[in-house]
């Protein structure tokens, strides 16, 4: 912005916070007076006001940097330390730019020459020459143009400290589990509210867990990370060309070791497998080639088959998989794929116990991904064995899916009704009592009795 030709009054409405724009409001009735080395004290004090006021909004979304800041200064306000408020002021501008980053590192150059200047203003004694210093008001003007554009104006966007926020938040139970939520969450929680050269470094963090597995405490988080990463591409569009020239430079460039985790990644961002180097591209398909059943396999290579490059040969593998080999693959990601093997390894359970640990292995961590005929199917191999439908826990653990589906994705009428008219036969509507009950708050009405009894 051209600062002989700003009206400093309009500056004056860009201004965000109130008691800022007081103070700057006297720097520029001094600099309409001709009180050039006055306006520039005010202008410094209204830039320190501002930047108070901005680590007090940090401080309320945890920023853990703005947070030590204050409790100095606070202490020291509290205390009438005057020599300690002044070392603070002194290195307001350092801590803004190194430790909160409200503030980047070109800004902070013009801002210094402010702080200088003011200086040169407020205390004679900092001159060499014999006169006072006497700014020009050009000088004035574009200090007065800087204070605003670089602070005054600006949100307090968080710079580091979103990377110790996202760490705590991701690993507890107030972040969101749903695809989609978890966009809006992301976007409104840390993309809104960081520097954009964050948002790229936030976005090449979040690409680095899934591919390397740093840091460890993310390593189970996948089905959190992965969304969030998403959120970063379809709500920071502008940071996601850096963002993804990053990503390519960490798969090029994998460790052999990781390049299971590299599968699963382009499995959820497909976009990047043409833009991979030939190499890479031959050593992820070889990787997916020579896994056999009976050898140790990373589950993590199995999300692959949502790639057409890779199905043809995922398809066979996992027709393959032994039930603990089965279990395995579920607990580390339900693919839809997985679902006919567990289904099929479910419905011939061969005990009670069996039947219940297999529920559980095999089916459970489907809850709430189950399509109305995957349920339809599944309340058919309930009754299609005595071994399931007699266990003590399978109207809990059925409840516990139905509960967990989403109202679209019901079982449909006729499989309700299947499922009825059995257990009807086998006498056992008591024990299954409370599923029916939620099969009619679901709008299922309860058939006449089957005339034709199978029993």
């Amino acid at each position: 912005m051209d600062a002989g030709f700003v009206d400093l009054d309009i500056l004056l409405i860009r201004i965000r916070h109130a008691q800022s724009k007081v103070y700057f409001l006297d720097a520029v009735k001094a600099y309409k007076s001709g009180a050039l080395r006055g306006a520039l004290t005010s202008a410094w004090v209204a830039l320190v006001y501002d930047l108070i006021a901005k680590y007090r909004e940090l401080n309320a979304m945890g920023d853990a940097a703005a947070t030590a800041f204050l409790q100095s200064w606070d202490h020291a306000t509290a205390t009438g330390d005057i020599a300690k408020l002044l070392q603070l002021e002194g290195g307001i501008l350092e801590d803004a730019t190194v430790n909160t980053q409200v503030v980047n590192r070109i800004a902070r150059m013009h801002l210094e020459r402010l702080r200088e200047d003011r200086h040169l203003c407020a205390h004679p004694a900092f001159s060499a020459e014999a006169d006072l210093f006497e700014p020009s008001p050009e000088l004035v003007r574009l200090h007065l143009v800087n204070a605003v554009d670089l602070v005054l104006s600006q949100e307090p966007l968080q710079g580091k400290a979103i990377f110790d926020l996202y760490d705590a938040d991701v690993q507890s139970p107030g972040f969101p589990d749903a695809y989609e939520r978890i966009f809006d969450y992301v976007e409104q929680r840390y993309l809104a509210r960081v520097r954009a050269q964050n948002v790229r470094n936030f976005g090449t963090v979040l690409a680095k867990s899934l591919l390397k597995g740093v840091p460890a405490q993310w390593e189970t988080l996948h089905r959190k990370i992965i969304p969030s990463l998403v959120a970063v591409r379809e709500r920071a569009a502008h940071a996601w060309p850096d963002v993804s020239l990053a990503i390519l430079r960490l798969i090029d460039n994998l460790e052999p070791g990781n390049r299971p985790r590299a599968i699963a990644f382009i499995a959820a961002f497909q976009d990047f497998w043409p833009r991979l180097q030939e190499p890479t591209r031959t050593a992820l398909q070889a990787t997916i080639d020579n896994a056999v059943p009976a050898a140790h396999i990373d589950y993590r290579i199995l999300a692959g088959v949502t790639v057409p490059q890779f199905r043809a040969a995922l398809l066979p593998l996992i027709a393959g998989l032994s039930r603990e080999q089965l279990v395995d693959a579920i607990a580390t990601q339900p693919l839809d794929e997985l679902w006919p093997g567990a289904i099929e390894k479910y419905e011939g359970s061969s005990s009670w116990r069996g039947s219940e640990a297999n529920f559980r292995g095999l089916i459970t961590p489907f809850a709430g991904r189950l399509s109305s005929q995957q349920l339809d199917q599944l309340l058919d191999a309930v009754v299609a064995n005595g071994q399931n439908w007699y266990a003590a826990e399978t109207d809990t653990l059925v409840l516990g899916m139905l509960r967990n589906a989403t109202p679209f994705d019901q079982p449909s009428i006729d499989g309700r009704n299947r499922f009825y008219q059995h257990i009807r036969r086998v006498s056992c509507t008591d024990k299954y009592n409370d599923v029916l009950t939620f099969f009619r708050s679901h709008g299922w009405v309860q058939p006449p009795p089957d005339p034709v009894s199978l029993v």
